[in-house]
């Protein structure tokens, strides 16, 4: 079995949501599963990464695993209240590849959520939660850099 390849998937997911004709799209919610398959891959991968590293590194990884589960979990209320219906994502299936490699998809991924929420910022109804769930990514970027760099000197 082929371990989950998530640039893979983003690209099927993607096909996917550009084959539905327009009219069938749900509106303002069209990339939030998405954003909330990012945000659980990445509580799931910070929570793994945690239990492989050492204290200081798991402790942050740890508190990282547990504010990107609450990002998803916040995306899924605005998807709720939007598609009137809940969020059939599901937790992402994790490989196996060296910690230093994991953290660099990671910080990867925290980039790519950022701009999105840096995007949609001006929304009207959930503008104000998408400028805190941006400032929280650039602190999860400078965390995943201060985890990086202590793996580097070790």
């Amino acid at each position: 079995m082929n371990p989950y390849d998530p640039q893979k998937a983003a690209r099927v997911w993607q096909r996917v949501q550009q084959a539905q004709p327009q009219e069938q799209r749900p509106g303002s919610e069209d990339n939030l599963k998405e954003l909330i398959m990012n945000e659980w891959e990445a509580a799931a991968t910070y929570a793994q990464l945690a239990r492989q590293l050492q204290q200081k590194e798991g402790a942050v990884l740890q508190r990282l695993s547990r504010e990107e589960h609450a990002h998803g979990a916040c995306l899924r209320g605005m998807y709720s209240l939007k598609a009137g219906e809940k969020c059939p994502v599901h937790m992402p299936r994790l490989g196996k590849e060296p910690p230093e490699v994991t953290l660099r998809r990671c910080y990867g991924l925290e980039m790519r959520s950022l701009k999105a929420y840096e995007a949609k910022c001006d929304d009207p109804e959930y503008g104000h939660v998408f400028a805190k769930l941006a400032d929280q990514e650039r602190e999860h970027c400078m965390a995943l850099l201060g985890v990086i760099g202590g793996l580097e000197k070790k």
